[in-house]
């Protein structure tokens, strides 16, 4: 991973661990997608928008198929896949000048498969499913040790 992407997973993705949760701790993709689309804090994403995709487009077009009505094996499935592409698409020749197409297509499934992941991640994962899922495991241990933690 680069030094961009490790600071946007670090910088920004870390800071929406909170506030893109519903209640019931699935996490909200749109409102993720929404927000990195603001702030273009990477190079992919700023290629993107100067090529005219907005949030909404590419969150309809790229990550709500992906997102939107599957199960847990589904949504890891898909991302599989992408993580699949994006290794064959690293594989292209470096010396050569990508024809613009391929630079956007390179942006559109990088950007795709960190956020598909992380929201994943947020989703799915154990750690965030006690410490902030509907579990409440906070509240329960405050509450069995009176009121002390």
């Amino acid at each position: 991973m680069d030094e961009e992407t490790r600071a946007f997973v670090d910088e920004v993705l870390e800071e929406t661990s909170e506030i893109f949760r519903t209640a019931s701790g699935e996490f909200q993709l749109r409102g993720l997608c929404l927000d990195v689309f603001a702030s273009a804090p990477t190079t992919d994403i700023r290629l993107l928008k100067e090529r005219g995709v907005d949030a909404d487009d590419f969150y309809r077009r790229e990550l709500a198929p992906s997102w939107e009505g599957l199960t847990q094996a589904e949504r890891a499935h898909k991302i599989d896949q992408f993580i699949e592409l994006s290794h064959m698409l690293g594989q292209a020749d470096e010396g050569a000048d990508p024809p613009d197409p391929f630079l956007e297509i390179v942006a559109t499934v990088h950007t795709k498969v960190l956020l598909l992941a992380w929201a994943h991640d947020r989703t799915y994962s154990y750690m965030d499913r006690l410490f902030n899922g509907p579990l409440q495991y906070r509240s329960h241990r405050y509450r069995l040790a009176d009121g002390h933690v």
